[in-house]
């Protein structure tokens, strides 16, 4: 397991992603399942987040507007498809929910402990390989998804 920096596997249509946080299980869990966490990490570099709604469940919607550095807003929507705390959560990522975003995808987050800390596991699974390269091709996926999880280690940083 690489420490300091994202080891990321692609795979036919999924890209996995692996990282250690010297924080506690619980804690790596909490900062992925509270608005207020979310707020102040989630996606790539210079992008904020606005939450509509979340329902932290089983079949619980997720619904936020990513705010890009180019000023352009994004609508997502992901269902929670499988919560256990503080093991895994398993989403759908629902594109805007609204039809016009076309990035559809499931996500495993897999919190491991280890020693004092936690291996974080990200995988994405997309409906094709040919699906995976688009949004790559399109949006910068990969390298927007390593983005993202340095964003959550600089936040874990500050609640140290």
């Amino acid at each position: 397991m690489i420490k300091n920096n994202v080891e990321t596997i692609v795979e036919g249509n999924k890209v996995i992603y692996k990282r250690y946080f010297d924080v506690p299980t619980e804690l790596l869990f909490e900062v992925w399942s509270m608005p207020e966490h979310l707020s102040e990490w989630w996606g790539p570099d210079g992008f904020t987040l606005t939450t509509k709604s979340m329902d932290f469940t089983n079949g619980g919607i997720w619904e936020f507007i990513m705010h890009g550095p180019d000023g352009h807003d994004y609508k997502n929507k992901i269902q929670f498809t499988d919560i256990k705390e503080p093991h895994y959560i398993y989403y759908k990522h629902l594109g805007d929910g609204e039809g016009d975003q076309d990035v559809h995808f499931e996500s495993k987050i897999i919190f491991e402990g280890a020693g004092e800390g936690t291996n974080l596991t990200m995988e994405q699974i997309f409906p094709s390989k040919e699906e995976l390269e688009r949004v790559n091709e399109k949006y910068g996926a990969i390298e927007g998804a390593k983005q993202h999880i340095g964003n959550l280690s600089k936040y874990l940083e500050k609640l140290k």
